[in-house]
């Protein structure tokens, strides 16, 4: 089998395809947190965060040709505008201690918010990837999300769960009618936006 199988193999695998749909869930979620409640992104954000974790550990042991050559799209402006809404959106339920080291101890205060942004800058890197890459890049793709779920922010999604999980659980106050639903914007002409009949003038113009 060719190496260019080889990459096709893997890059439509049942457990590639199912992840790189949840990612792209995730990013669009928290693209769009304003539109949500507190209550009901605290209750989506713990359903997708359990099943992110799930689908990540079956993403296929992969090897990247080189780290430092794998494109990234988010920029520090749009990380800070997820990082940003996100806060918003949880207010002071916010902060919370993370354990960085379980076995020893070590604990330090964060935020979700940084958490979020932290997991949407490598999903959505993937995704992208996986929209515009050449097949090479796309394997590289996967062997760097699961690479840096290992190292750094699995282990942030999992302590972000933990805070989730007692939002959702402990009887927190919630605030359920904060959601805001932006307006589409309607390209209809001003007569039928405001439910008139047209003049023969406006068909003279």
């Amino acid at each position: 089998m060719s190496a260019s199988d080889n990459y096709e193999k893997t890059i439509y695998s049942d457990e590639v395809v199912a992840f790189t749909t949840l990612a792209a869930e995730y990013c669009k979620f928290v693209n769009t947190a304003a539109s949500f409640s507190q209550k009901d992104f605290v209750d989506r954000a713990l359903k997708l965060l359990a099943i992110l974790y799930v689908k990540t550990l079956s993403l296929p042991a992969v090897e990247t040709t080189d780290s430092d050559m794998i494109e990234k799209s988010v920029t520090q402006e749009e990380w800070d505008e997820i990082h940003n809404a996100v806060a918003r959106k949880l207010g002071r339920f916010d902060q919370y201690t993370e354990t960085l080291d379980p076995l020893a101890g070590d604990d330090a205060m964060t935020s979700l918010s940084e958490g979020f942004a932290d997991i949407y800058q490598d999903l959505k890197d993937y995704v992208v990837l996986m929209q515009m890459g050449s097949a090479e890049m796309m394997v590289d793709a996967i062997g760097e999300c699961a690479r840096n779920f290992r190292e750094y922010w699995g282990q942030r999604l999992t302590n972000i769960l933990r805070v989730l999980h007692h939002l959702q659980y402990s009887g927190a106050k919630l605030d359920t009618t904060d959601a805001i639903v932006k307006k589409q914007e309607d390209d209809r002409p001003s007569w039928e936006r405001n439910g008139q009949t047209p003049n023969d003038n406006y068909w003279d113009e």
